[in-house]
């Protein structure tokens, strides 16, 4: 391995600034292109990834074990970045799943009312009545533009709760229309 890759690895984990700034200097095209590969460049993004790609740079090179010679520091180095990024990457990935279900279930309502008018929802006595006074308040306020959450407030549910009336609403809506 190249002496001045060897010695600065050895400063930085000695606790030395300046030879982390070098090195990240060494290693920016490398951070760049996997942050550019794994989120792209929206630039909202671009700068945390960044830092989080020098953060794992950072933990390469103090996990680093100089003495070995079957691996390199740059590939070390670069399985470490994508490994912490690709981790970040589902992470993300994952809490807007959890969002998800909520998005699905008020796009698909939303499409069911367009077909079926809130004037006719509320004059079908069939559909009225298939529904519980729990679906009721629910499709009202869902109606009249309110989110889950506010709904969920109004009624002292869970968003949870209410995403599953509207799911059992838009189910009966569907049989019924």
């Amino acid at each position: 391995m190249e002496k001045r890759l060897v010695k600065l690895i050895e400063d930085v984990k000695g606790g030395s600034d300046l030879a982390f700034s070098e090195l990240c200097e060494d290693f920016s095209p490398l951070m760049k292109s996997q942050v550019l590969k794994l989120f792209g460049d929206n630039p909202s993004e671009y700068d945390d990834r960044l830092q989080d790609a020098a953060m794992a740079l950072y933990n390469a090179v103090v996990t680093f074990d100089t003495s070995q010679d079957k691996v390199t520091f740059g590939l070390y180095a670069k399985i470490c970045i994508r490994n912490r990024l690709i981790s970040i990457k589902r992470k993300e990935k994952k809490n807007n799943k959890k969002s998800a279900p909520y998005e699905d279930a008020e796009k698909q309502l939303r499409e069911t009312g367009r077909r079926a008018s809130r004037e006719k929802l509320e004059d079908n006595e069939k559909v009225i009545s298939e529904l519980s006074s729990y679906e009721k308040s629910v499709l009202m306020l869902y109606l009249n533009g309110h989110s889950y959450r506010e709904i969920g407030l109004a009624l002292d549910k869970s968003e949870k709760s209410v995403d599953n009336a509207l799911y059992r609403i838009k189910s009966k809506l569907k049989k019924l229309i």
